[in-house]
This record gives structure tokens, sequence and C-alpha cells, in this order.
């Protein structure tokens, strides 16, 4: 068995989500990424304008909370945009790769900085600890495990965001991110899968024959009947994975 998909994946929480990447394409939105300081029990969190994917082969898709919606996109899609691998680095800071982090995270944190460097902090927004550094019980603790793979924006193009900047781009835990730019689009022909609960596959086949417009942001003429049964052909379901993978 493969150790990785043929396929990256972008998963995500909710089946309204998954109809607008459908339709739309991905959009990129700050995730808060969290880094250690030289600082003993020091962080920092960092928003950073991205979008993320894992190359998680099907048979383990189910062992995370990404959620039971994603769509999975061909490796030369992928290779096209630029997808990176994330450098996961030990939580021991005596590490050099852990050195190197945390000596780009305190720059981009440094007061002084007026104009920061972008090379000098690039590197935050392909890392992650091996474990998370703040643990929580509802979250699966092993970051190594997702095989996270990234296209982040740089800073002069979206400006990363230092944590006051990002609870304001937030907003409450209760309402969606805001999107920024314009959305990553893909071609039906860069599809492999579209993931989806058991509860709405009715709902999303019947999106997909009547209501679908644009498929990743293309087809603004239209979508033909192949088109459409082309789409239909992909779909999954996420409980049938998680059963019989």
């Amino acid at each position: 068995m493969n150790i990785y998909s043929n396929s990256f994946f972008h998963r995500t929480q909710k089946y309204s989500y998954l109809k607008s990447i459908i339709e739309d394409g991905l959009k990129v939105f700050y995730c808060k990424e969290e880094f250690l300081l030289e600082k003993k029990g020091k962080t920092i969190n960092v928003g950073i304008p991205m979008v993320c994917f894992c190359d998680i082969p099907l048979s383990f898709l189910s062992r995370n909370n990404y959620g039971k919606y994603g769509i999975a996109l061909s490796r030369n899609w992928g290779n096209i945009h630029k997808l990176e691998p994330v450098l996961y680095y030990p939580n021991n800071k005596e590490c050099q790769s852990t050195k190197m982090v945390v000596e780009a995270a305190e720059f981009f944190y440094q007061e002084n900085n007026k104009k920061k460097d972008f090379s000098r902090y690039r590197i935050l927004g392909y890392a992650k600890p091996v474990r998370k550094i703040n643990e929580t019980k509802d979250k699966n603790k092993d970051n190594y495990a997702e095989r996270e793979w990234r296209r982040v924006y740089s800073s002069k193009r979206y400006k990363w965001k230092k944590e006051e900047e990002y609870k304001e781009y937030r907003g409450s835990n209760d309402s969606d991110k805001k999107p920024v730019g314009t959305p990553m689009k893909f071609k039906i022909d860069d599809i492999d899968f579209i993931i989806v609960a058991k509860s709405d596959l009715i709902e999303l086949k019947e999106f997909i024959i009547r209501d679908l417009k644009t498929i990743g942001g293309y087809n603004k003429n239209g979508i033909t009947d192949d088109e459409r049964y082309s789409l239909l052909s992909k779909i999954l379901v996420y409980e049938d994975l998680k059963d019989n993978l």
C-alpha cells in the first residue's frame, strides 16, 4: 500500500463549503499557526494566508478531524500550483530545524522591524511542530500524521498578521472566516474525487444536476451534461471510506 496518495486532498467541515469549492474554486484564508520562541514556554501566533491540503491515502482519511467533506485534486494540478510539503520540526529547541523556525518567529515579531524582510520569516508558512505545542483533548496531538501540503502567499500580496490582527480578522468563532484574494481554480479533469457525508449525498447530486453553474471557477459559458455526469462519477461517500478502507 502506498504511504501517500496520488491526489492532494482539501478537506472541510461543512457541506456548504464543499458546494462553494466545487463551484468557485479553493478560497484563500488566514490560518492561525503557533510557533515556539526562544524564551522557555513562550509562543506566538501568526495569521498566514494559505490553502491547505494533505496527501494521506484514502484508507487513512477518516483518522483525523478535517471533516466529512473534501475534494481531491491531481498531483499534476498541485505541481502547477506550486504546492509544497510542510516541514515538521521537533518540539525540542536544541534541534537545528527548530532553531531555524524559532529564529524566523523571533524576527517576525521584532518591534523595531518596520519593513520586514520576507525571506527571513517565510519558512513559518511551511513549518509546523511534530506535536501540537498547546495540546487539547479533542484534537489529534500528532501533526506529523497529517502529511500537510500548502500553497502559501507572500506578505507582499497578503500581509501576514500578528495575533491581535488575526483576532480582528477572525472575529467570532461562530462566524465563517472571510476569504481573501482570488480562489485557486481547477478544471473538471483536475478533480480525482469529491468526498461527501452520506446525509448530503442526494442533495449534492441534485445540486450538480440542476443548479451548478461553474466548476472550480471555470465554465463561465455553462456546463455540459457530460461534465455534470463526469462530476457525479467522482463522488465518494465518507462513511463508506471509513467503514470499508
